[in-house]
């Protein structure tokens, strides 16, 4: 009779045990941070995790703590790089103009130098990243852009990408492609013609049955047209 007994306690104990063994994975998996930090530059990984965070849930979503919980860091590291969320926004908002920088020098390096249909390529580009990135992209040109002047680093990332248009102009004057004009004045024509697209685009001002793609064709062509030597 004493076998038995001795049979259920070692039951009781071994189902004991993988309930245990099964149950600790989960608890690590909850208390496992969802992007865990592990290089040095962390003052990169805040901007680029409020980046993911703006494209998936909203500038408003954005706090330095739950910023920091994602990258399993503690909740005052955030400080050392930023003073307060604003100031980590106007990094965001400079790390989209960067990038949209680069997508259209990364364009501009792959076309023909002599193709004036380069300068719509790159108007048919500047639209497309707002679309693909609606919540940084209002960021961008949001509150904090109103007070570009007086924020070293998001104006020089705006002046950059500005900068770049007019050096397209410039270098399609002198091929011979487009009329011989003021090009920062063709470069303000341009960029009001896409940003004011991209922005009926991605606040929803244009129906959904518009044909997009033709759209976006249509108006820097027209642009373009308007600019022909």
């Amino acid at each position: 009779m004493r076998i038995p007994v001795c049979v259920d306690i070692v039951n009781i104990q071994y189902t004991g045990l993988v309930d245990i063994v099964n149950i600790y994975p989960h608890i690590q998996s909850m208390s496992k941070p969802r992007r865990a930090y592990h290089h040095g530059d962390l003052r990169t990984a805040l901007v680029e995790e409020a980046a993911a965070m703006i494209a998936e849930e909203g500038t408003a979503s954005i706090t330095m703590r739950a910023l920091g919980k994602r990258l399993g860091v503690s909740r005052m590291a955030p400080y050392r790089h930023f003073q307060d969320k604003t100031a980590l926004l106007v990094a965001v908002a400079a790390t989209g103009f960067k990038r949209l920088s680069d997508r259209l020098r990364r364009l501009e390096a792959g076309a023909p130098q002599s193709s004036v249909e380069q300068v719509r390529r790159m108007g048919e580009e500047y639209v497309r990243f707002a679309l693909e990135n609606p919540a940084h992209y209002r960021l961008m040109y949001g509150r904090e852009a109103m007070a570009r002047q007086s924020l070293p680093e998001l104006r020089e990332a705006g002046n950059d990408l500005f900068e770049l248009l007019v050096e397209i102009f410039q270098a399609h004057q002198e091929t011979g492609g487009i009329r011989r004009q003021d090009p920062r004045a063709q470069a303000y024509v341009a960029w009001s013609s896409v940003h004011g697209l991209a922005s009926l685009l991605i606040d929803g001002q244009i129906t959904s049955a518009v044909d997009v793609d033709g759209l976006i064709r249509q108006t820097t062509q027209t642009v373009l047209d308007g600019m022909r030597a």
